[in-house]
Order: structure tokens, then sequence, then C-alpha cells
């Protein structure tokens, strides 16, 4: 284990140095809460614009740009051979999967605090209500399943691909979990393209935070998010991709190591 906090030490220096985790991680999902909150603020009635419904969706999306930091550290470091001179020590494989996943942790664990606290910010600049202190620990909690697969998959992309194709890869897994996850789009008027929504992690995600806030659905008739038997079958999802994406992370770097030391 000191091995692996040694690694995991050195990993959130590295990412600390790339503007990238200021820029992406920190940076765009303020920039995204406060554009939709102005949006809102001029569209009128819109249930999707609210804070209650808005800032679920904002969080888990910028989730996926903790996988993008993930994706450039593990290829870089497959790129500068860091990784073969560290085969040589007495690390394993769970060490470096320990050492990747804390970092990238860390950093997603401070943006989703970084939202809430945005988020507070907008509703009194608005006037407007905020949930209490125990929906936003609850609110951060829903979304560390999303959290720790995002990680998992960029440890799985960085470790198929390089620091030149990772990144690209990346940004198209962002762009499908911003629309495919419903994170400022009205899934619950679409039908259904919500159906299928609902068999990825994304979707039940933003919903698990929507019931949470309490926030209104976009069809006015049908209320507030409830947890009914649609949301309860959102766990199978989200807990079947978190097991998928660590098992191909694990066992592909797994298998990298191994032809590496031949």
């Amino acid at each position: 284990m000191r091995r692996a906090m040694s690694f995991a030490k050195r990993n959130l220096t590295e990412s600390l140095r790339d503007p990238v985790i200021y820029v992406f991680c920190a940076g765009f999902p303020v920039l995204m809460l406060v554009m939709f909150s102005v949006i809102g603020h001029f569209a009128g009635e819109n249930a999707s614009f609210d804070l209650p419904s808005l800032i679920p969706g904002i969080m888990m999306f910028s989730l996926s740009f903790v996988m993008l930091v993930t994706t450039l550290l593990v290829s870089k470091d497959k790129s500068t051979a860091l990784l073969l001179r560290l085969y040589t020590s007495p690390m394993r494989v769970p060490d470096f999967l320990v050492g990747y996943t804390l970092p990238a942790a860390a950093v997603g664990v401070a943006q989703q605090i970084i939202c809430l606290i945005c988020g507070f910010i907008i509703a009194l600049i608005r006037g407007d209500g905020y949930f209490s202190f125990g929906r936003c620990c609850l609110l951060l909690l829903s979304v560390l399943p999303m959290m720790f697969t995002f990680i998992f998959l960029g440890i799985l992309l960085g470790t198929v691909m390089n620091d030149k194709s990772g990144p690209g890869v990346s940004s198209v897994l962002i762009t499908a979990c911003g629309v495919l996850g419903g994170a400022w789009m009205p899934l619950d008027t679409m039908g259904g393209l919500e159906t299928v929504c609902r068999a990825l992690p994304f979707y039940p995600t933003v919903v698990f935070g929507r019931i949470i806030t309490g926030a209104a659905h976009t069809i006015p008739a049908d209320g507030v998010y409830t947890f009914d038997g649609a949301a309860a079958l959102g766990f199978i999802p989200v807990s079947a991709w978190l097991v998928l994406s660590f098992v191909l992370a694990a066992t592909l770097f797994g298998r990298m190591t191994r032809s590496d030391n031949k």
C-alpha cells in the first residue's frame, strides 16, 4: 500500500501541473452552470434549467473530464516509458490501479464540491431557494459510482490507446454522456430515447440526483422526480457499468504489464 500511495502522490502532482485539469475539470462545469442559468432566466418557465434539475446533470457531465485527465496521464506514462521502468520495481497491478484511481477520485470529489458551491452562489444571486446541506451530501454520494466508472474508463482508454488517440475517444464519450445523460436535455419528453438511456449509467445517475434535489419533470403534469420502479431499476446499469469498467481496466492493464515485461 505504501508503494501505491507514493505512486498516487506522484500522479496527483502530475495532474495538478496540467492546465487541462483547471480548464475542463473546474472552469468548464462552472461556466456551464452560469451559462445555462442565464439561459433559464431569459427562457422563462423551463424545468430543465432550474437549479435542482441542472446541477445533478452538470455534476454527472463534469465527471467525464476526470476520465479525460486519467486517460492523458496513463497514456503519457506509457509514451514516456515510465511504466516500463516501474515494472522493474516491486509494484504490482493493484498498486498501479490504486495509484491512478486515488488522485483522480480526489480531483472528482473536489470538482463536485465546486459545482455545489457554484450552484449555491447562483441561487443566492437569483434569489432562489437551495437544497439543504444534507441533500448536498446525498447528491455527492450519489455520483460516486459514476465517478469511479469514469476513472476506470480513463485507465482503460489510457491502457489501450496512445496519448494522441486516447483523448480523442474520451471526447466522443464526453459528448455522448452529455447528450444521453440528459444533463441539459429533457429526456423525460422523448419516450423511446429515454428508455434506451436508462440502460446506460449516465441518465440513471442524473435521475438519482434529481430525486434527491426534488427537481420537477419537464412535463408539468408528471410532477417531481420520485423514487419509483423505473428509478430503482437504475441501480442495475450503474452497478453493471461500474463492475464492467473495473474488470476491463484491471484485465487489460495487467495484460499490458505482462506483455511489456516479456
